[in-house]
């Protein structure tokens, strides 16, 4: 008889000094503007968490679908930025966060999480900053995509953090 694997909780994570990349669901902007904030705000106890145990967190989400399914052009606007959400949190934890800018090759969306991110990680780490929120995640041209790219956006992800939480479901 195959044993069950237990898949590990947060509550049992050491923390303490990681960079911690936290999934969750802010999906909540439409037309730039936040229409449910309870969703963020159902977040704050694991945003609490992760800090309260010396982690310092990356916060990312997608917003909408910016990915046409028949011609598969990413569309990079305000309408699904992440950018009103980290204000929020912003606003609402008394913190600073900052958003990474990556570069936008057309309609292709964002190629890759590159390494112009090492520096505010960093600023990260020696609390310079309060945390991270990327992107949309949909912006990515490896997010909703399968194969080498997807492997490739995971890797890359992965390469920023020591921790991945998915809080995604504790949102709803």
């Amino acid at each position: 008889m195959r044993s069950e694997a237990k898949l590990p909780i947060m509550q049992e994570a050491d923390l303490e000094g990681k960079v911690v990349l936290l999934r969750a669901d802010h999906n909540v902007v439409k037309a730039g503007k936040i229409k449910e904030p309870d969703r963020i705000d159902r977040t704050f106890g694991t945003i609490f968490n992760i800090v309260e145990r010396g982690g310092r967190p990356i916060l990312m989400s997608h917003v909408g679908r910016p990915k046409d399914k028949k011609t598969g052009e990413i569309s990079c606007d305000a309408a699904t930025s992440t950018e009103p959400i980290a204000k929020y949190l912003e606003w609402k934890l008394n913190t600073h966060l900052y958003i990474p800018a990556f570069h936008i090759e057309g309609n292709r969306g964002i190629l890759a999480v590159d390494t112009s991110v090492n520096r505010v990680v960093n600023d990260l780490k020696e609390r310079k900053i309060g945390g991270i929120y990327l992107p949309n995640t949909r912006w990515f041209e490896g997010e909703e995509t399968t194969g080498a790219l997807r492997e490739e956006f995971a890797q890359q992800l992965a390469g920023i953090a020591d921790v991945f939480i998915n809080d995604a479901p504790g949102s709803w």
